[in-house]
């Protein structure tokens, strides 16, 4: 692996480099240009390195690309990822324009960097270092990339539905690296062993057929209030959501759970004095404050809209009110269920009214943290970081990874070998990586691959 690490060390400038004609690409929803433009480059890219990719999906919509190679060993490792971006946003918040990548200060800085341009690359990296070097693969590899992640993996959902064995073909492999891991501040690697999953809900209200002038307001009902009160309902000062049954499901806790959460190294005070605050919710500190993080379910407001305050101070009674609400599920909830019991919540709360529209499916899927793949990533980032991993219960992010579970029940699932760091700023203004963890987020799939290969061959997923 030396030999091959040497190799990245020499060539790290080109992989870099390699990023400027994918990251601007604008591959956000609704935007075919991009879309197209980092679906054909990825194409090219598989296609030289031998992967022999493949396009699957309904054809108006952008493509899942899948392609594999084999290597000297029987494991196959399948990597996840997608090409797709959210949208970049008001272009002032960007200190350089956000689909022209950009180096300061030790990192390089754009839209999709991090999320999720940038790890898809260094895995791609990988695979060209270690053939450059040694001419074939330690274990086999194969790339299953999405085009839709941010916005429900439509066609996974589609190849789930309508072709589950096309999926359970292209997903037949050991072990599946999720799209992403992280540097932790002490250069740690982190591991996670879960991908949670979201519901993301949409409330509208109407209250009447126009927005009147606001003398009116002792009269008329106003949409903004009702709003208000129908939110104010789903949460008490205390953090708890009201939603009757909301936690019935979250699975309990185990004591190795409990260890692992424990002794994760949560850095409190930096991410206090990165986002300038003098404490956390509820003023929680050290095992209960990463308990509520990495093992309850939670329930955002993450937009609110009433009276097109956009257009200027209008001394109105408004007739129409939004909000979007995000809401993290933990094994074992259930988003459809959870939806249901969210609806049930308003109508017996005097809010029938409310329309509810929800996008999102699925379930949180979780990996034993004694999954035999746990030692060959520890082994694999000692050769890299000569540092223990940091466990981690789950990612705290969601993703479709419940379907691959729905074609692959038994396949273990697992956050590593990715580039990003705590302060990556994912969907963000800041979006960044750090041209050191870039470097060895390479290095630590190609070790990840050969340790792989020193394994035991009868991996017996768990």
């Amino acid at each position: 692996m030396q030999e091959i690490f040497q190799y990245v060390d020499a060539a790290f400038p080109r992989f870099l480099e390699e990023l400027v004609p994918l990251c601007p690409c604008r591959s956000v929803a609704g935007d075919a240009t991009g879309l197209g433009q980092a679906h054909n480059f990825l194409l090219g890219k598989l296609a030289v390195l031998g992967l022999s990719p493949q396009t699957y999906g309904e054809k108006e919509h952008p493509l899942v690309i899948a392609g594999s190679r084999e290597g000297v060993g029987a494991a196959k490792v399948l990597f996840y990822n997608h090409y797709d971006v959210v949208p970049e946003g008001a272009s002032e918040h960007w200190q350089t324009p956000p689909f022209c990548p950009a180096v300061r200060e030790g990192r390089l800085w754009g839209r999709g960097v991090s999320d999720d341009k940038g790890p898809l690359m260094a895995r791609l990296q990988a695979i060209e270092a270690i053939l450059a070097v040694k001419g074939e693969l330690p274990v086999g590899a194969a790339f299953l990339l999405d085009g839709q992640e941010e916005t429900g993996s439509g066609q996974l959902s589609f190849l789930v539905e309508k072709q589950p064995e096309t999926l359970r073909r292209l997903t037949d492999a050991d072990v599946c690296l999720w799209e992403n891991g992280r540097t932790l501040p002490d250069q740690s690697p982190e591991v996670a062993f879960g991908v949670r999953s979201t519901l993301s809900v949409e409330f509208r209200v109407r209250t009447s057929n126009g927005d009147e002038h606001g003398r009116m307001g002792a009269e008329l009902p106003n949409a903004a209030w009702r709003l208000i009160w129908a939110l104010a309902s789903l949460k008490d000062a205390g953090e708890n959501i009201q939603i009757a049954g909301f936690y019935d499901d979250v699975l309990p806790p185990r004591l190795c759970d409990l260890e692992t959460v424990a002794q994760y190294p949560y850095d409190e005070e930096g991410m206090l004095t990165q986002k300038e605050i003098p404490s956390f919710l509820l003023g929680l500190r050290g095992a209960p404050l990463k308990e509520k993080i990495f093992l309850q379910p939670s329930l955002t407001v993450c937009g609110l809209s009433a009276g097109e305050p956009w257009k200027g101070y209008r001394n109105i009674v408004p007739c129409a009110a939004s909000a979007r609400l995000s809401i993290i599920l933990v094994p074992n909830q259930r988003a459809e269920d959870i939806l249901e019991k969210l609806r049930q919540h308003l109508a017996e709360k005097g809010f029938p009214d409310i329309q509810v529209i929800a996008s999102g499916a699925g379930f949180p899927i979780r990996t034993p943290l004694d999954t035999p793949w746990r030692p060959v990533l520890e082994q694999a980032a000692e050769k890299v970081y000569q540092k223990p991993v940091a466990p981690s219960i789950t990612q705290l992010g969601s993703g479709p990874a419940y379907l691959l579970r729905m074609v692959q029940p038994e396949l273990p699932i697992l956050c590593a070998c990715g580039v990003a760091g705590l302060d990556s700023g994912h969907h963000s203004a800041k979006e960044n990586i750090w041209l050191e963890n870039y470097k060895n987020g390479i290095k630590f799939t190609i070790a990840t691959l050969y340790q792989a290969a020193n394994a035991s061959p009868a991996w017996g997923n768990p």
